[in-house]
């Protein structure tokens, strides 16, 4: 049996990481970044901080044992400096941490960047991350030895990744990715980094084919079986390489063999796997029940768990003061998720408005996936719409310019104007996924002098 509902109660719970450690994790973050970009080295050179990791992409699990710790990852996001070797921006960064009193007992030299450890609770990885001729990189301190190497980043595609995985699974992948991490951290019975996983289970889906097999990603434990099971069936005999699927063409075995028992990882995946298919086609209840508890523990309990557990991490249920949203009251754009659809929407942060003047060339601009989908205050936002299928252009052009609903403001604060500029071919009536909301736009020929009107028919736009 399947337990939707349960399960929902389950990752709420026991497995999600709840809102306290969530802002924790968060005011930490800020606060390093308060350090780093007043700091007399780093002050020249810094551009953002960029959430990156289970943190970006919402994988992050509660600490299952004791001593467990939970982590964030963030890209430190900086000028290059042609006087560095690559292993300079993690010396540096880690020179910087240890000439303050805050950092100096938490600052720990890693490969790929400096961690700040909060004893006992969780411990940030903050990441050297920059632009070199058009690409973007982070940094390895230790090979070679006498100068490092640039290792090729593409955030913004990952997160790209694990989006597209994400609405081919109506909103289940990353659940069940959750789940497979905490199943790890319990058992304790094998290793695997979290990126490694992830990127194991999402090769097996195929948006493609999951339009085609709806059935098969229809709930959350449904997506944990279908995926476990194609998992188990095509793990090869020998450590695979586990290539990034951003495309940077970084072999993630390569980075993590040494920590990763693999013939053991292999075994227990299947094993797991048949568990689960057990578990999941029982049509006993209380048969069931105790299987799914051999897996998850006796903490996964049908019918008693409540759902006034904390939310998901970064739901918009629990909402910032003054927050306001574009699927609720007065807006109330409808949340379509629709794996289906052939456009392919980007979000990206244009400028930073002060005092009435908006600063845009060059300052931290930015997509917004490469962020985690969070945008900063007083931001410009710009939206761009494009095929999923390329080679395939579709009739008309639309060209539009209209204001986007913004945050609700406090009394006497500056008016921000949020605009969004769309730029997109598309027929009479396309579905677009902005965000968390996928509205219908058309095109009203009246409203805009740039946009040609076809020969045969008006276009109009619903807004």
């Amino acid at each position: 049996m399947k337990f939707v509902d349960d399960f929902e109660s389950f990752l709420r719970s026991e497995v999600n990481l709840n809102q306290t450690r969530l802002d924790r994790l968060q005011n930490s973050v800020n606060a390093i970044e308060n350090f780093l970009a007043g700091q007399a080295t780093f002050a020249p050179l810094f551009l953002d901080m960029i959430p990156a990791g289970s943190w970006a992409h919402r994988t992050i699990i509660k600490p299952v044992g004791d001593f467990d710790e939970f982590d964030g990852d963030v890209l430190l996001y900086v000028k290059e400096n042609t006087d560095w070797q690559p292993k300079d921006y993690i010396e540096q960064l880690y020179a910087a941490f240890r000439g303050s009193d805050t950092y100096k007992s938490k600052a720990q030299r890693k490969t790929r960047c400096v961690r700040i450890d909060y004893a006992g609770d969780f411990h940030v990885d903050v990441v050297p991350y920059l632009e070199r001729f058009g690409s973007h990189y982070i940094t390895n301190r230790l090979e070679p030895e006498d100068e490092g190497r640039f290792e090729a980043s593409d955030p913004e595609a990952f997160s790209a990744w694990i989006d597209e995985r994400q609405r081919a699974s109506n909103g289940s992948f990353v659940k069940a990715v959750r789940l497979l991490k905490y199943l790890r951290d319990y058992k304790n019975t094998f290793s695997c980094k979290s990126i490694i996983l992830t990127t194991l289970l999402g090769n097996e889906l195929n948006p493609v084919i999951a339009e085609l097999q709806t059935n098969s990603y229809k709930d959350v434990p449904t997506t944990l079986n279908t995926l476990l099971q194609a998992l188990a069936k095509s793990l090869p005999e020998t450590m695979p390489a586990v290539m990034d699927p951003a495309g940077t063409g970084d072999n993630f075995t390569d980075r993590y063999k040494d920590d990763w028992n693999y013939p053991n990882f292999r075994k227990r995946i299947i094993s797991y796997a048949d568990k689960v298919k057990q578990a999941f086609d029982e049509t006993d209840r209380e048969k069931s029940i105790k299987l799914w508890q051999d897996i998850f523990g006796t903490s996964f309990k049908p019918g008693a768990l409540t759902k006034s557990a904390s939310p998901s991490p970064f739901s918009a249920g629990a909402p910032w003061s003054g927050e306001s949203f574009i699927d609720q009251a007065p807006y109330g754009f409808p949340i379509r998720l629709d794996p289906a659809a052939r456009l392919h929407v980007t979000g990206r942060c244009t400028g930073l408005r002060i005092d009435n003047v908006t600063r845009r060339n060059g300052f931290r601009t930015f997509e917004l996936a490469r962020s985690g989908n969070r945008v900063p205050k007083n931001r410009s936002l710009q939206f761009t719409a494009r095929l999923r299928e390329p080679g395939r252009p579709l009739p008309g052009l639309l060209e539009g310019t209209q204001r986007r609903p913004r945050s609700r403001r406090p009394e006497g604060a500056p008016r921000r104007d949020l605009r969004k500029h769309q730029r997109l071919h598309a027929p009479d009536r396309v579905d677009l996924l902005q965000g968390h909301a996928l509205r219908r736009v058309l095109h009203r020929p009246e409203r805009s002098r740039r946009c040609p009107e076809p020969p045969d028919r008006h276009r109009h736009v619903d807004h």
